[in-house]
């Protein structure tokens, strides 16, 4: 087969050409990366800070740090103690679900009680709501919490708003 110098190059800027057309979106794929989707599923660190359930006003003096792990599939683990607790608690388990979009979630932990004899003093349960910034990365919360007795009767409860950045592994 006589192939002329023209065809060739034709036959190379062709072939190139069906090249790039196929390539191109794993190489664009490559270089922005996959699609994230934005989630609270992860590790978080956050500071709470106690409020007055009913004027709002917060107690920037009580605040305190927490973790909160959210699960694939719905489940939560978290991690709160302050220092004006006087009793024992367990690990805080609970639920989560995304009630709006990818920014908007509600959540519910709980976590026993135990007197500083280790007698079972109750539970205390919160509740809450949870936004995402922008970014995927940060979130702010508002919560309730009520503690119970032993016999599942309201003692007393108390309200926080929250602040969490995401945990990550270093690059």
């Amino acid at each position: 087969m006589n192939t002329s110098p023209m065809s060739a190059k034709t036959l190379a800027t062709g072939i190139t050409s069906v090249l790039l057309l196929t390539l191109s979106p794993t190489m664009v794929n490559a270089t922005t990366g996959p699609r994230v989707e934005r989630s609270v599923e992860g590790v978080w660190s956050f500071t709470l800070t106690p409020r007055n359930c009913i004027t709002g006003i917060p107690i920037p003096g009580a605040a305190f740090q927490g973790l909160f792990t959210f699960h694939k599939g719905g489940t939560m683990s978290a991690w709160v103690q302050n220092a004006v607790i006087t009793v024992t608690r367990s690990a805080s388990h609970g639920l989560w679900q995304r009630d709006h979009g990818w920014r908007d979630y509600s959540f519910k932990f709980v976590h026993l009680r135990y007197d500083p004899s280790g007698y079972f003093a109750g539970q205390q349960v919160a509740t809450g709501t949870l936004a995402l910034s922008e970014s995927g990365n940060q979130f702010t919360a508002d919560s309730v919490n009520t503690v119970l007795d032993a016999e599942g009767n309201p003692q007393a409860s108390g309200c926080g708003n929250a602040v969490g950045t995401r945990v990550e592994m270093d690059p």
